[in-house]
C-alpha cells in the first residue's frame, strides 16, 4: 500500500518588508566670502572680488615690478634686477589686510627688499660713473685771499640715488628706468688733501709781517685737518669769554634774569663787564674781587682739562682798581707757548689749538659725549652744551670769520681784538663738513707804531675763514 504524497507546507507568514537604501545627500560648497565693496589695493579695485580672484587679478597688474630696472647716469648703464637685491611683492599680506578692510577702504602697496644691498649696488656703479675731481686755488690782488676750486668731482649722491629707486620698484606704471643725475662730491672725496690746504695755509702765514697762528679741526672723523703755530701763546682778548660761559654753566645751575642778560651781551657785544659780573656769579659773588677769584676758578677748571697755556687771572678793565686796592693777582709764566713767540702778557692768553680744544669738547657734550659731561655731570647737560653753541651763533661780529663764509652758514664763534692781535674761533656748520676754525694774528708793535687798522687785520681773519671754508667747499671752476 502506497502513503499518501503530503502537500509541500505553504509559508503563510506576513514577509517583514526590507527597508529602502538612505541617499546621503552631498555637501553644499561654502561660498569663499568676498571682499569690501571699494576696496583698492595700490590703486587697483579688488572689491566685491574674492580673494582668489583678487590675486589672479593682482598679480596681472603687479607683474611689471618683477622686471629688471634700467639705472642710467652719466655715460653709464646698469640693469638692476630684482633678484639682487631681494625685491619681493608681499601680496599674501595685502590680501589678508584686503580682506578686514571696510567699504571704500584703499590699501598701500607692500613690497620688500635689502636696502643694504641695493646701497651696495650703487656705490659701485658710482665707482664706473665718478669724475675725478682736479683741484686749484684761485687767488685774488690781495696777496692773502685764496681759495680752492675744483673741476669734475662729480659722482651719485647715493642717498638720493636711494629714494629715487625706491620710488620706482614702488611704481606699477612707471618706466622701467630712472636716469640719476650726477651732482659736486662732498666730504672727504670732494675735497683737496690735507697737505694742500697745510700748504696754502703756511704760505699765507709766511706772508705776513708777523706771527699767525691757525688750527683746524674735522668734527666728523675727529682729526686734525692742518695746523700752523697752534701751540703758540696769543693774548687770548675777548676769545677768552668762551671759557668764562662754560665756567658760568658749570657753576651756576639755573641762571636768573640778570645773569641771562650778562650773557647775552657777553656773546653778542663782547661786553667786558658783563663777562666779568658772569666770573663773579660763577663763585657765588658780585663786583671786581669776586670777579678775580672767578677767574682763578675759571684758570684751574681749564687747567684741569688740560689746557695749560688757557687762562685770565685779571678780570677785564680791572687794572685800576687792582692797583688802587693794591691787591695781589696770580700771573702766568713770562713766556708760554711754543715758537714763535709774541707778547702775550702774562694775565690772559691762550693758544690756537687749546682754544679750539675747548669747542672741540662742547660740541661733543652737545651729541652726549666727552669729558665735560664726565667731569661737570653734575651741572652740565647735552641740552646746556646745545644752549651754549646756539649763544655762540648769535654773536654780532660778522667781518671777521663770518666774513669768510657764504650768508646763511651757521658759525658758532667768540671773537676778540687789542691793538696788536685779532682772533676769531669757532665751529662752521658747512655743507661740505663741520669744522672747527681758530684763527689767531698778531702784528708786533714798535713803541712809535700806530696800531694795524681793523681792516686789514679783520680781513686777514676772514681771508684764512674763506679759504678753509672752500676746502670743505670747492667753488666750481669756470
Amino acid at each position: 500500500m502506497v502513503a499518501p504524497t503530503r502537500a509541500p507546507a505553504v509559508n503563510t507568514a506576513t514577509p517583514v518588508p526590507t527597508p529602502a537604501p538612505t541617499v546621503t545627500p552631498l555637501p553644499t560648497a561654502t561660498p569663499e566670502p568676498r571682499l569690501a565693496e571699494g576696496v583698492y589695493v595700490a590703486g587697483v579695485e579688488v572689491g566685491g572680488l574674492t580673494v582668489t580672484e583678487a590675486r589672479s587679478i593682482l598679480e596681472q597688474q603687479f607683474s611689471p615690478l618683477l622686471r629688471p630696472l634700467d639705472v642710467r647716469a652719466g655715460k653709464q648703464e646698469l640693469l638692476l634686477r630684482p633678484e639682487e637685491i631681494g625685491f619681493r611683492i608681499e601680496l599674501d599680506s595685502m590680501l589678508d589686510a584686503a580682506r578686514t578692510a571696510g567699504i571704500g577702504e584703499r590699501l598701500p602697496l607692500q613690497v620688500t627688499y635689502d636696502q643694504e644691498k641695493l646701497r651696495a649696488v650703487l656705490a659701485t656703479f658710482d665707482a664706473r660713473v665718478a669724475q675725478a675731481p682736479r683741484f686749484s686755488i684761485i687767488t685774488s690782488t690781495e696777496t692773502l685771499s685764496r681759495s680752492f676750486a675744483i673741476e669734475g668731482g662729480l659722482g651719485l649722491d647715493l642717498d638720493d640715488a636711494m629714494r629715487q629707486i625706491d620710488n620706482r620698484l614702488r611704481s606699477v606704471g612707471a618706466p622701467r628706468s630712472v636716469t640719476l643725475a650726477l651732482t659736486p662730491l662732498r666730504g672727504p672725496a670732494g675735497r683737496p688733501e690735507p697737505a694742500q690746504l697745510q700748504e696754502q695755509l703756511e704760505e699765507m702765514v709766511d706772508s705776513w709781517r708777523g706771527v699767525i697762528g691757525v688750527y683746524v679741526y674735522d668734527l666728523e672723523s675727529d682729526e686734525v685737518v692742518a695746523d700752523v703755530h697752534s701751540g703758540t701763546a696769543f693774548a687770548a682778548a675777548s676769545t677768552i669769554k668762551l671759557a668764562i660761559m662754560l665756567n658760568a654753566y658749570i657753576n651756576v645751575p639755573e641762571f636768573s634774569e640778570k645773569q641771562e642778560l650778562a650773557l647775552r651781551k657777553m656773546i653778542i657785544e663782547s661786553d667786558n663787564l658783563a663777562a666779568n659780573a658772569l666770573l663773579a656769579a660763577s663763585v657765588g659773588g658780585t663786583g671786581t674781587e669776586d670777579a678775580i677769584i672767578g677767574a682763578e676758578q675759571m684758570s684751574a677748571m681749564l687747567a684741569e682739562l688740560g689746557l695749560k697755556e688757557t687762562f685770565q687771572y685779571v678780570p677785564f678793565e680791572a687794572q685800576d682798581y687792582i692797583k688802587l686796592m693794591k691787591l695781589k693777582i696770580k700771573a702766568g709764566p713770562t713766556r708760554g707757548g711754543v715758537p714763535p713767540y709774541t707778547d702775550a702778557g702774562r694775565y690772559l692768553r691762550t693758544t690756537p689749538g687749546e682754544m679750539a680744544q675747548l669747542y672741540i669738547e662742547i660740541d661733543r657734550c652737545a651729541r652726549g659725549q666727552g669729558v665735560l659731561l664726565e667731569t661737570f655731570g653734575d651741572t652740565l647737560t647735552s641740552e646746556r652744551c646745545i644752549e651754549m653753541l646756539d649763544r655762540l651763533e648769535t654773536n654780532g661780529d660778522r667781518k671777521r670769520m663770518v666774513a669768510g663764509v657764504p650768508e646763511g652758514v651757521r658759525v658758532e664763534h667768540k671773537s676778540g681784538w687789542i691793538p696788536d692781535m685779532q682772533a676769531d674761533a669757532g665751529i662752521v656748520r658747512s655743507p661740505g663738513g663741520d669744522y672747527v676754525l681758530a684763527i689767531y694774528v698778531y702784528r708786533p708793535l714798535a713803541s712809535d707804531d700806530a696800531p694795524v687798522p681793523d681792516r686789514i687785520m679783520m680781513s686777514t681773519i676772514a681771508a684764512f675763514s674763506r679759504l678753509v671754508y672752500t676746502y670743505y667747499n670747492p667753488l666750481i671752476a669756470s
